[in-house]
């Protein structure tokens, strides 16, 4: 019997980046929305706001400019799933394919418990074991021999196999200038350059039978077979996860992993995913539309919206447009990134360009949100003076800030080994759309001032709570307190100097 506790596995069902815990998401909406009103979310990302909405019997409407977000966010949140006839229909594609791949991937050795030939997991062949290639190798059928060792010579042999590739695969060029470029110095040039040729053969093989089976879950097996590309590409080794560091990055010691055994293992997560689904979602559920297009210009009557909850791109951190290329290319999918929210050199797109283009969403909220209603964001950025210019831009839209709810991440929203002044929490600011007549005050302040007011008064020595409680605090003085403080060269790491030296030498 699944619990709350396990719908979080729900949204495992592919890839994506900074996705929220469903938990805030869930409270905030039920929280700024009654049953039947109109949710949108400016940038749906992998889908969270979406099913938390519909969840909760919300109408919602979602705008991603990215079509690998929207492909997932449906195919997340669609009820329409009967395991009976989906595991029918992967019986067809194991098939038509599982001889192929035994070919592939299978090895001499036997399992010791059931006779049968064992199958590669994966091979070491990237340059640094050169004429050293080691692999792992598994029992498919039973599962209780697992071995690691050299290749044979024989083996070794077979890595320089071609095979012919006759059934399609993506032909465009990664761009000649990307912001994140640590590949093109490697001769990788094209989509398909990041792939074996074996793997390459292997991928061509199990996209065509998804797609020419006439499936009724082909979007499900298809979004399976796009979750399976990075971890089956030269970005993976034994020490190195595909995108680990957001960029396309091929190690020295890549490997080479079994195309079949990581797609049963994704369609695994699907299964598991639409069954978790089917336990949350006990009543009636809400409307939905999504839009591949910018929230520019979203269609919708003015102040038809009764709440909107966005998570918008993160300055720079994260480049959604150059990161899902290899998924959009492979799906026939199309990202035109012209109107991308983003802090981007190579699409001569800086702080003021990304401010610029986040506010051009904001002002479409406030066009379609009602009244007196509730908009929320979630923004964490490790650059403070973007922060002053976030707010300003809700200042400048009529708004009020009206609450700041700190919730705990699921694990950092930046790469874990980002620093170790990286910050634990997510701020969700909650504003009222109205006209914003400068409710203001002018009081000269620091950060200085601030932290001994938290330190003095809350008697709390955990640093990432007072963390937490100064960030809120410097919020508010920022949206209210016409003072200007100077943010110029801030970062956490200097903040948790101050922290120390006001504690009296113990750091945080």
């Amino acid at each position: 019997m699944a619990t709350s506790s396990d719908f979080s596995k729900i949204y495992k069902i592919h890839k994506y980046w900074a996705r929220k815990p469903w938990r805030p998401i869930n409270k905030l909406i039920t929280t700024n929305s009654k049953e039947r009103d109109i949710v949108v979310d400016l940038f749906v990302g992998s889908g969270v706001t979406a099913l938390e909405s519909i969840s909760q019997n919300r109408n919602f409407i979602g705008y991603d400019l990215n079509p690998i977000a929207i492909f997932i966010t449906e195919n997340t949140i669609t009820c329409d799933f009967n395991e009976d006839e989906f595991i029918d229909e992967l019986g067809l594609i194991k098939g038509e394919l599982e001889p192929l791949f035994n070919q592939l991937y299978a090895v001499v050795d036997k399992c010791v418990y059931c006779g049968k030939n064992l199958v590669i997991d994966h091979i070491n062949i990237g340059p640094k074991f050169k004429g050293k290639e080691s692999g792992v190798f598994y029992c498919y059928n039973c599962g209780k021999t697992k071995i690691k060792r050299e290749l044979t010579n024989q083996e070794k042999d077979q890595l320089n196999i071609v095979y012919e590739i006759d059934k399609w695969v993506p032909e465009n060029n990664f761009p000649l200038k990307f912001y994140k470029d640590r590949f093109s110095y490697k001769g990788v040039r094209k989509i398909t350059d990041i792939f074996t040729n074996k793997n390459l053969y292997a991928l061509s093989e199990l996209l065509h039978c998804i797609k020419s089976n006439n499936l009724k879950y082909e979007k499900l097996f298809l979004l399976a077979f796009s979750n399976t590309l990075l971890h089956t590409s030269k970005l993976k080794s034994e020490n190195v996860r595909p995108l680990g560091v957001n960029n396309y990055w091929i190690p020295d010691d890549y490997f080479e992993e079994n195309v079949w055994m990581r797609y049963l293992d994704r369609v695994n997560l699907v299964i598991k995913s639409k069954k978790l689904l089917k336990s949350k979602i006990k009543k009636k559920i809400g409307d939905y539309k999504f839009f591949n297009q910018s929230s520019f210009n979203t269609g919708l009557e003015d102040e038809s919206v009764d709440y909107i909850i966005t998570d918008p791109p993160y300055g720079e951190a994260i480049q959604y447009s150059e990161l899902s290329l290899v998924w959009n290319s492979w799906l026939g999918l199309n990202y035109d990134n012209r109107e991308e929210v983003i802090i981007n050199p190579v699409q001569d797109k800086g702080k003021k360009e990304f401010i610029k283009l986040l506010e051009m969403s904001l002002k479409e909220g406030r066009r379609i949100l009602k009244n007196g209603k509730k908009f929320t964001i979630c923004f964490h950025n490790k650059e403070f003076d973007i922060w002053q210019d976030v707010l300003s831009v809700f200042k400048r839209n009529g708004f009020k800030l009206i609450n700041i709810n700190i919730e705990s991440t699921v694990s950092n929203s930046y790469n874990i080994n980002w620093s170790e002044f990286s910050p634990k929490s997510d701020l969700y600011l909650t504003f009222e759309r109205g006209e914003y007549f400068g409710h203001t005050y002018n009081k000269q302040y620091s950060l200085e001032s601030l932290l001994e007011d938290i330190i003095n008064k809350s008697n709390i020595d955990d640093c990432p709570k007072i963390y937490d409680m100064l960030v809120s605090k410097l919020l508010i003085e920022l949206y209210y307190n016409e003072y200007k403080i100077n943010l110029d060269g801030l970062s956490i790491k200097k903040l948790n100097k101050i922290m120390g030296e006001i504690k009296s030498g113990n750091q945080c």
